[in-house]
């Protein structure tokens, strides 16, 4: 099997004036990823990835809790994933901005 490098916007110009989530990845044929997230504005809050096993019940990666407060940026790189899906979310406190985030690695991901 030839493996592809992929590239997958999974949040774009997403409004950060409320908590949100993503789109969810499937990774069962992944390798492994990592997810870079930029946003502007001044929102505060938490952002982290959540991981799924069935696509219904989602888990906060402790590891990957991130401080939002204001313009800021965060990536995060997982050699071995042992779940389905992934997703990044966005917990607001206060203020507003805009998140964009990207997923990266190998495998087949569509």
């Amino acid at each position: 099997m030839s493996e592809t490098i992929f590239n997958i916007p999974i949040a774009v110009n997403l409004s950060m004036s409320a908590s949100v989530n993503s789109d969810a990845t499937d990774l069962s044929k992944a390798d492994g990823y990592s997810i870079t997230a930029v946003w502007t504005g001044s929102p505060v809050g938490l952002i982290q990835l959540e991981v799924s096993s069935d696509d219904v019940n989602f888990f906060v990666d402790p590891d990957s809790i991130t401080e939002v407060n204001g313009v800021g940026q965060a990536f995060w790189e997982i050699d071995t994933a042992r779940y389905d899906k992934v997703r990044l979310s966005y917990v607001r406190t206060s203020g507003s901005g805009t998140l964009n985030a990207s997923i990266y690695g190998k495998g087949d991901f569509r």
